[in-house]
């Protein structure tokens, strides 16, 4: 229920402000997919009417984009060996490896982020200001495995012309200060940002397959979307709305400085 949450209301605010809605597929983590879980989640977004504006992007297409990106941050880049367990109870990065000149397959790739400033202005949340370097410090653009970090492949698509506008959870509004630097670093102009709430349990925790969330049932697709709209504040007056009825209706009633800055607690069926 809570990414259905933030989908309706990503799509409820690219259409509302004229856009086309598209979904992006964030499928670069092999090692982590579940078998199936790709398809199940377009399934669950055309039974609720999610229907996007152009095909499905897939990240793991955008493979030689990502390593161009590698390249024109390799002046600014090192090469680092250090272990999570060595990293633990450190802030942000030390810059231990920074005059490493070995390349070894097995080590990650950080940037060496410079002293630098940096604010913006979210939709939801308002202006939002930091330090990168003291707040961050030199985060990982490569994993030791060889995988994209999340944060270079997203500023790399974020920044694409086509993107002007991101709806997302506040789970997220930490990584948006390092993707917009990297944007800053490649060139890229970062689009617009709104961070909405969380759905959560009465005890403030997310839900997340971790936390025993159940799964949607797709079939029950209409009674979903009237939840999904009271959680924004926008109740079915009616509760009696079809799949296709609840888009117009929240088509109609969308703003998103309606959105309650704390969603209702979620309900246990």
């Amino acid at each position: 229920m809570g990414s259905l949450v933030t989908a309706l209301a990503s799509f409820l605010d690219v259409k509302k402000n004229k856009g086309l809605w598209f979904i992006r597929m964030d499928d670069l983590d092999p090692p982590r997919e579940v078998t199936g879980a790709k398809q199940q989640i377009l399934d669950a977004l055309a039974a609720h009417g999610l229907r996007p504006d152009r095909n499905v992007d897939w990240q793991s297409g955008h493979t030689a984009a990502y390593h161009a990106a590698l390249e024109q941050l390799a002046p600014a880049s090192f090469y680092c060996n250090c272990s999570r367990k060595s990293l633990a109870r450190l802030a942000v990065y030390p810059g231990t490896c920074r005059l490493q000149t070995s390349q070894r397959e097995d080590a990650a790739i950080r940037i060496h982020v410079r002293d630098k400033d940096l604010s913006f202005n979210d939709r939801v949340v308002g202006t939002q200001s930091c330090n990168v370097a003291e707040d961050y410090g030199d985060f990982i653009i490569r994993r030791r495995d060889g995988l994209m970090a999340y944060n270079l492949a997203t500023a790399v698509d974020d920044g694409a012309d086509s993107v002007t506008s991101v709806l997302r959870g506040q789970d997220l509004l930490h990584v948006t200060a390092p993707q917009r630097y990297l944007m800053h670093e490649l060139g890229l102009t970062p689009p617009d940002y709104a961070h909405i709430p969380l759905l959560t349990y009465a005890d403030g925790t997310k839900l997340s397959k971790q936390t025993g969330a159940p799964p949607l049932v797709d079939a029950n697709a209409d009674a979903n979307l009237r939840a999904a709209l009271y959680y924004l504040g926008m109740p079915d007056p009616s509760d009696q709305l079809t799949v296709d009825q609840c888009i117009t209706w929240g088509l109609s009633h969308w703003s998103l400085s309606d959105v309650p800055k704390r969603l209702p607690i979620y309900k246990v069926e």
